[in-house]
């Protein structure tokens, strides 16, 4: 049953009824799109066949919704591993089939999430795929530039991914901030918001169609060509002294695990090439978009993982995206505030001693250009008593974002 695709994309799978054949691989990413309604969630399964006929135990791909408390399920048993979103294979095994099966859990009103599409890419370690060694042409694709670096400084510096996923969304016509992806997309086994299902995932739930995977500098160039940036895995260090890391010239920092937008390639006076990127660890917004040398940039794609964004080709009747309510801020003392929606005193928990806050609050600043996350924020907290702290707030637009799909804006 052995095929020669090293990608499948699968509308509309039915669970266990189908072995899905691919090239020997020892590495799995399976990402998935869903439509989950409020109090619901979808957990996605898979399973693979060795070359040699025997299969794995079941592995799963995380319990996700926007609006749910979404955890990957690392597990491990004699002939896989699945490390959060990845499957390796142990010992030199190959596989080359997926089965895959899905455990829905249902709203309270009744109502199924339902599995849209689910993509399986695949690469063998040993082998690596033909590419060419430089882009055919220069492409430049428009995309905002959000910098995680000015975003809420308690989650600010581990949001890579969110900010990425963000300026992918606004590029195709949403105006999302990188702390919604963030708060929506947040993996609590994980401890973070780079899942690569869950990247995909939360991007999907915006009507998309959306995937993790693995890719190589034609098949990226095809994408971007088709006016679509694309997010992409990269470890780089500054520091020419660092020989632990790929060095990039005119990168903001040294990182062990980063992703950023590639928005396309250019080509400078003098012949040299360039990738033409918006990376998120820039100080600020201005200085995001950045030419890196393509000889440098591609040693620093980190395991040739991208995020592919696009819009479907049917319309999606409805989207299970995270939501935006009106709400109002009510004075209570100095610079405390209680949050109202339709007359209703809204409560949240207080802050945790530690950890990824389950709410963040943002106020403008300065309002600035086209999207949302253009503009200058202040950032407030939730107090003991579960009311909103805004430093400085004198009035204007804020934003508090909860991690269960759901922001109150305040205009």
């Amino acid at each position: 049953m052995q095929s020669n695709a090293d990608l499948l994309y699968i509308e509309n799978p039915e669970p266990l009824r189908e072995l899905y054949a691919l090239r020997p691989f020892d590495f799995l990413l399976l990402s998935f799109c869903a439509d989950t309604p409020p109090g619901s969630a979808i957990e996605v399964q898979a399973r693979v066949r060795l070359t040699d006929g025997a299969f794995t135990a079941w592995f799963s791909f995380g319990v996700f919704s926007p609006f749910c408390d979404r955890h990957s399920v690392s597990s491990s048993d004699d002939i896989a591993e699945l490390d959060t979103d990845t499957l390796r294979l142990k010992g030199g095994r190959r596989a080359d089939t997926v089965q895959l099966r899905v455990l829905p859990t249902p709203a309270p009103d009744g109502r199924l999430p339902r599995l849209r599409s689910v993509t399986l890419s695949c690469r063998d370690s040993a082998r690596p795929r033909p590419e060419s060694a430089a882009p055919h042409a220069d492409v430049r694709v428009p995309a905002p530039c959000f910098s995680q670096m000015v975003r809420d400084p308690a989650i600010g510096g581990v949001i890579c991914s969110a900010a990425t996923i963000a300026m992918q969304l606004c590029a195709l016509g949403e105006n999302v901030l990188p702390e919604e992806i963030a708060l929506s997309n947040y993996d609590s086994a994980y401890k973070g918001c780079g899942n690569w299902a869950f990247s995909a995932a939360i991007a999907a739930s915006y009507g998309y169609e959306a995937c993790a995977r693995y890719a190589t500098l034609d098949e990226v160039e095809e994408e971007l060509a088709a006016g679509r940036p694309v997010g992409v895995s990269v470890r780089y260090t500054n520091d020419r002294e660092n020989d632990k890391l790929p060095y990039l010239e005119g990168a903001p920092c040294t990182t062990n695990g980063h992703l950023m937008l590639l928005c396309g390639f250019s080509t400078g006076e003098d012949g040299r090439r360039f990738a033409v990127v918006h990376d998120p660890a820039a100080r600020e917004n201005a200085s995001v978009e950045r030419l890196y040398p393509l000889e440098q940039f591609l040693r620093a794609w980190s395991g040739r993982v991208c995020y592919f964004v696009r819009r479907p080709a049917a319309q999606i009747r409805e989207r299970f995206a995270p939501a935006r309510k009106r709400a109002a801020l009510v004075p209570l003392c100095g610079d405390v505030y209680a949050l109202e929606a339709e007359c209703v005193t809204v409560p949240f928990a207080p802050p945790a001693k530690e950890g990824f806050p389950r709410c963040v609050v943002a106020y403008v600043a300065q309002e600035r250009g086209k999207w949302d996350a253009d503009c200058d924020f202040a950032y407030g907290s939730v107090t003991q008593e579960g009311n909103l702290r805004l430093p400085g707030y004198a009035g204007g637009r804020a934003f508090v974002i909860t991690d269960r799909g759901l922001t109150y804006v305040v205009r």
